[in-house]
């Protein structure tokens, strides 16, 4: 009787068709993945036009502090996400939470928008954080967020009104800063409050549950929005009722905001009235009020605010320019760092289990 020492080659067969499926999987998504570039580079031609014409007369050495200022950013986000996602995880490290920040970053640009937060969710499952609990994580994040920005805004606010050279210009928008601060306090509270409070929670979910009945075409999307609240209680709960983990999120939100806010000013040192404190505080209302206010059709909320507050102290050929780098490093750089990382397979996260 012949004895066949080789491999079956059935399983041998079966294993060449997963090989050449997962090719076939891997070329079909990277060929989607070009496609949605050129797509979004088309989109954004006349940005990035005026962005790299902005920063042309820039120096190298401001170029690479600004740099600096971004990445610094992005450790800090890295680092918030490893925070949050640690008591569900013990596997997912620091280097997962940075990559994360900027792969998220490089989609965001990519899907005009719309793609990262589902990305967030798939790195944070590689990391051996589950499906429901990195929606929560997520949704956390961007309150989070949300009382990063109100903070520093408000903070900013208060500190120019004391200053002589910021104060009349603080006046004249003394309604549009009150509006603003205003509707961001209560999207903040509003959502703190679903987060921490079971008793708000359920008082949703039942409202949530009888407009579902009445309306049943709607049926689907409020319980997918009910799923979502209990998610976020959840994380929530877990994450920021341990108060040392809260403030520690906290003042990293307001680190990391610091360091984006330091662009502008530093660009602009020596070519306007302002100190690079004072700079950075008004950068803070700008980017709170830009979340908050409509802009002309064409012109982006951000640079709509800051031009609108920053030619009062600094000449319009200056100004311009100080936003464009910003742009650049908290875009552009990002999204060609997060491109690479996606490019050569760095996962930010090892395969759950």
């Amino acid at each position: 009787m012949q004895i066949n020492y080789g491999k079956n080659p059935n399983t041998l067969s079966t294993h060449t068709k997963t090989t050449n499926k997962k090719n076939r999987s891997s070329i079909i998504k990277w060929l989607i993945l070009l496609l949605m570039l050129f797509a979004a580079l088309y989109f954004y031609r006349d940005s990035l036009h005026d962005i790299f014409e902005g920063v042309k007369a820039l120096s190298a050495k401001t170029i690479c502090v600004t740099f600096l200022f971004s990445f610094v950013y992005f450790i800090t986000e890295g680092l918030i996400i490893t925070i949050m996602a640690k008591p569900f995880s013990a596997s997912f490290h620091f280097y997962n939470g940075v990559s994360t920040a900027y792969i998220c970053e490089f989609y965001r640009l990519l899907t005009l928008g719309s793609g990262a937060g589902i990305a967030e969710l798939y790195y944070l499952q590689k990391g051996g954080v589950s499906y429901p609990n990195g929606i929560g994580i997520s949704m956390l994040q961007f309150v989070m967020k949300k009382i990063g920005i109100m903070t520093f805004g408000v903070i900013g606010f208060f500190f120019l009104l004391q200053r002589p050279v910021t104060k009349e210009v603080l006046h004249s928008y003394y309604g549009a800063m009150a509006g603003g601060c205003v509707v961001t306090i209560l999207i903040v509270a509003a959502l703190l409050i679903v987060t921490l409070s079971d008793a708000v929670k359920n008082l949703f979910l039942r409202i949530l549950e009888r407009i579902g009945n009445k309306f049943v075409k709607y049926q689907e999307k409020l319980e997918k929005l009910s799923e979502n609240l209990i998610l976020l209680n959840a994380a929530g709960k877990e994450v920021l009722t341990h108060k040392l983990r809260f403030l520690v999120i906290i003042l990293l939100n307001l680190f990391k905001f610091f360091a984006i806010y330091a662009i502008p000013a530093y660009v602009l040192i020596g070519q306007c009235t302002l100190s690079v404190t004072e700079g950075i505080m008004l950068m803070a209302i700008s980017y709170m009020l830009a979340g908050v206010l409509p802009a002309p059709s064409g012109i982006g909320s951000l640079e709509f605010v800051f031009l609108l507050f920053f030619t009062r102290f600094a000449k319009e050929s200056t100004a311009v320019p100080a936003i464009l780098v910003f742009r650049l490093m908290i875009w552009i750089v990002p999204f060609v760092i997060g491109g690479i990382l996606s490019l050569f397979h760095a996962s930010p996260a090892k395969k759950s289990v």
